[in-house]
């Protein structure tokens, strides 16, 4: 993709074409306003705007080659724009985006568009079944059911699964690396009940930056109303950096319980723990 034209949305309104811009996001709306071809209409170009004082507006050539979904990144020499959405009137679709840090952009500057690949983590705890004494089943269920939803969401997704032991260390040392890395979602199985073994929600406790306690509160009271023993379960969830994270109890049926209800709020936790107040 190339910059054709740029104009500055003004704080008084006003669209001013550029032959190049410099934007900082101390000075200007962090919002980028990405249209194919040619600028709209006036009035077309006020519902797009609407709501936002300044910012920039980029007109690039190979718009209709290029399907943009949210958390896709656009990135230049010197810019690096994150899609929040696509916006469409009257025949016009515009790429709203976030731009990162300082930004630059000039007539004839090349931009490639990277789809966002979401990164999940499944980390199955159990002593026996890293001993190979009986086999995994809760694990790969929670594999399967990530791929289904990110394939329905229209996302792609790199799925990486691992057995552990009931051992805080190993535990400590992927939660480590998944926050550094900014893996989009961990979920573990096994380990939030009350034996001397289970670990794991006293060693994600200590990685954690937020606890989200309704999620799993609802869960444990809509399961606990037929069958009390689901009220036992110490799950929780939250984030780490830009990680969100959901330990799970450590049998198949209660981690398809649980990922069913988890999976109707995912889509909006992703929005916000990237800072996006747009859906």
């Amino acid at each position: 993709m190339k910059v054709n034209t740029i104009y500055r949305i003004t704080s008084h309104k006003q669209h001013v074409e550029v032959d190049d811009v410099s934007t900082s996001p101390h000075k200007v709306s962090k919002q980028v306003l990405i249209f194919e071809d040619l600028i709209p209409e006036p009035g077309v170009l006020k519902l797009f705007t609407n709501d936002t004082s300044v910012g920039t507006i980029l007109v690039l050539d190979a718009f209709d080659k290029e399907p943009f979904n949210p958390f896709d990144a656009i990135t230049g020499a010197e810019s690096n724009l994150q899609v929040v959405k696509t916006i469409e009137y009257s025949g016009f679709t515009g790429v709203l985006c976030l731009p990162e840090d300082y930004q630059t952009f000039y007539i004839g500057q090349d931009l490639i568009h990277l789809p966002k690949l979401f990164t999940a983590r499944v980390v199955t705890l159990s002593d026996r079944a890293h001993r190979g004494i009986y086999e995994d089943k809760s694990g790969p269920l929670i594999v399967e059911m990530l791929n289904r939803f990110f394939e329905k969401a229209h996302k792609k997704a790199a799925i990486k699964h691992s057995v552990i032991p009931d051992n805080a260390g190993e535990l400590g040392l992927i939660l480590e690396e998944c926050k550094i890395g900014k893996t989009d979602l961990l979920i573990t199985t096994g380990g939030t009940g009350i034996g001397k073994r289970d670990i794991t929600v006293e060693t994600v406790r200590m990685h954690m930056d937020k606890e989200i306690p309704g999620i799993m509160d609802m869960i444990r009271l809509k399961y606990g109303a037929e069958k009390p023993n689901a009220l036992l379960s110490r799950s929780i969830a939250g984030t780490m950096n830009q990680t969100l994270f959901y330990t799970l109890p450590g049998s198949p049926k209660a981690c398809e319980e649980y990922l069913s209800e988890i999976f109707n709020t995912l889509d909006h936790l992703f929005y916000m723990i990237h800072g996006f107040d747009v859906h």
